[in-house]
């Protein structure tokens, strides 16, 4: 499904959802991860709604990333869409917060899903101190 068709109010979702699914494959390990950092909730989707954007995603672009070490121009163009729909800042950090623990649940971060990752950080000109102290932040609520 092409970024321009996805609704704006489920846009943070469908970038953690491309994060989640750039391995070409969404894992219990992450999906439980995601709930007990209360994700869903906290970017107004339901888990079973996330699950379906997230197997959208693979079906979009998961399958060929990780066939390749970098991001061709329509895998770009695909990104850019999904990121440049979140317009908020906060939303911004968050979905980067949830992606780092998204991506570390199984032990192990993929080129495939650095690239993704690493993307929409450069992207939204996040650091990754930024992420660290939204991790040490959520930690204590």
């Amino acid at each position: 499904m092409p970024p321009k068709e996805h609704s704006l109010q489920h846009a943070p979702a469908r970038v953690l959802a491309v994060i989640v699914a750039a391995d070409g494959r969404i894992t219990d390990n992450e999906l439980g991860t995601l709930e007990r950092l209360r994700a869903f909730h906290r970017l107004g989707i339901s888990r079973d709604d996330f699950v379906d954007l997230a197997q959208g995603c693979v079906d979009d672009v998961g399958h060929g990333l990780h066939e390749q070490s970098w991001l061709r121009s329509a895998d770009l163009l695909y990104l850019n869409g999904l990121l440049d729909a979140v317009e908020d800042d906060a939303l911004r950090l968050l979905v980067c917060r949830l992606g780092a623990a998204a991506l570390t649940a199984d032990g192990c971060v993929r080129s495939d899903e650095r690239m993704v990752y690493e993307h929409a950080l450069a992207r939204w000109r996040i650091r990754f101190e930024q992420v660290s102290e939204a991790i040490r932040r959520d930690a204590f609520h």
